[in-house]
């Protein structure tokens, strides 16, 4: 094992090689050969082989999108919060395409650790979504409603889906505002 390659350096190497050549097309040989090393060595990391490196990929993608995330809403509250939320996601996305896919690997509520890799997340959305006053209920279907657009468009997006020549930039801020519309209607159409 070459010195001081660790298992947080080896899967930030994947993450780095599913975002170039595709969750599909990163093994473990490909990893080691990529490392230097041998494809045994990596098992000395990760016991349960390609399966667990996959979900070391998820459990960090996830991380660093929540990262992103908060990073986006600090200073900001409301409509702003949420947009900048969005944006951060979208780009997260559009940046580690491969991280992305692995993200969506694996069943996430299968296991409480993969239960704990998305809290983070859904849990700034919930905090945006406290200064709107809404009810609990209101803020789970809302959460449910952003995970939904940002997920689909983006993974649509990422994959070429969107073939007409409207921009996408467009109909992301579509719908974003129709969401923020429908937030703000909920509070009885008050202002920001």
């Amino acid at each position: 094992m070459k010195v001081g390659l660790d298992k947080e350096k080896i899967i930030e190497a994947a993450a780095n090689m599913v975002d170039e050549k595709g969750i599909a097309n990163v093994t473990m040989k490909v990893l080691a050969t990529e490392l230097g090393i041998k494809s045994p060595s990596l098992y000395k990391h990760f016991n349960g082989g390609l399966d667990e490196l996959n979900k070391e990929l998820m459990l960090y993608g996830w991380r660093s999108l929540e990262s992103e995330i908060i990073r986006a809403a600090i200073g900001k509250a409301k409509d702003d919060a949420i947009i900048a939320i969005c944006y951060a996601y979208r780009n997260f996305v559009s940046e580690h395409k491969g991280l992305f896919e692995a993200m969506q690997w694996y069943n996430m509520y299968q296991l409480e650790e993969h239960l704990q890799a998305t809290k983070g997340t859904v849990s700034v959305l919930f905090q945006v979504l406290e200064a709107y006053g809404l009810t609990e209920e209101e803020k789970v279907h809302i959460v449910r409603m952003l995970r939904g657009f940002l997920q689909g468009f983006a993974s649509i997006e990422s994959h070429g889906g969107y073939g007409n020549p409207i921009s996408q930039d467009e109909s992301f801020d579509f719908a974003l505002n129709t969401i923020l519309n429908g937030i703000r209607d909920l509070q009885g159409g008050t202002e920001q």
